[in-house]
């Protein structure tokens, strides 16, 4: 469940972005909450291997792309990754988000819909439970100091079973490197966000992956997207927790690349 290693590129504004090339149409994965996209590179060399042409941006505000200004909404991100595709040329593309970038990718699939083929959900869901309860804890998070203590529990929270230690530090540190600011308006956005009475505006095949012990955002709520996705399919990966891709990668992938290789 290690860090794989991909081509690093930055496209304008200082949004930076790993990428490997390949075939099109190509596949851009959308990291979550406090990640970067090295969540995804696994991804990325998975496609790679199969010829397929894949992308990985670190949003604003996280990661590589920390000092890039905001929004830092979930609808700021989506049209700042439309932006991206604008500046590498590409029309429609193979869309995954995982946890606050699934959300990011409902918006995306729901304010530029012409630019998707296939759309991906992974441990993400259309509302959150208790928008008041997330609130407060943005509010919390903006008055508490942004440091180690603060991102350990989080990211602990991403897995069922915990990392090596090396690896967990890894974790740590990156979701360390976000924006204070950046995360406040993030984790306020996404209390927020509610795409679940618009869901059924998605035309595209939908493939919805949740993880059977995820905490935050469980099979109920992957239960929920599939009733208002029209055609949509819904896998439940029984080792998982928030981050299925890293903790069963063969299970995941064994689903999900197949879906994405229907698109050639």
């Amino acid at each position: 469940m290690g860090l794989a290693m991909a081509d690093v590129h930055a496209a304008g504004a200082g949004l930076f972005y790993l990428e490997r090339d390949g075939a099109l149409p190509a596949v851009l994965c959308v990291h979550g909450f406090c990640q970067s996209s090295a969540y995804w590179a696994p991804t990325l060399d998975r496609l790679a291997s199969a010829g397929v042409r894949g992308i990985v941006p670190d949003l604003p505000g996280f990661a590589a792309s920390a000092a890039t200004p905001g929004p830092y909404t979930m609808e700021g991100y989506a049209d700042r990754l439309a932006g991206l595709l604008d500046a590498l040329g590409l029309g429609q593309v193979a869309l995954v988000g995982g946890s606050m970038g699934g959300v990011v990718a409902q918006h995306l699939a729901l304010r530029h819909p012409r630019r998707l083929r296939r759309l991906v959900l992974v441990a993400t869901g259309a509302a959150m439970a208790d928008p008041g309860a997330a609130l407060a804890k943005a509010d919390a998070t903006a008055v508490a100091p942004w440091d180690a203590e603060a991102v350990r529990p989080m990211v602990d929270g991403f897995f069922h079973r915990r990392p090596p230690d090396k690896e967990l530090d890894q974790y740590r540190h990156i979701a360390l490197a976000a924006s204070h600011e950046a995360a406040v308006e993030a984790m306020r956005s996404n209390a927020r966000s509610r795409t679940l009475e618009l869901l059924g505006r998605i035309d595209v095949p939908t493939l919805i992956v949740q993880g059977r012990h995820d905490r935050a955002r469980t099979p109920e709520h992957g239960a929920e997207m599939r009733e208002r996705i029209p055609g949509a399919r819904l896998v439940v990966l029984e080792g998982s927790g928030h981050t299925p891709q890293l903790e069963e990668p063969e299970a995941f992938h064994q689903v999900v690349l197949p879906f994405l290789l229907e698109q050639r």
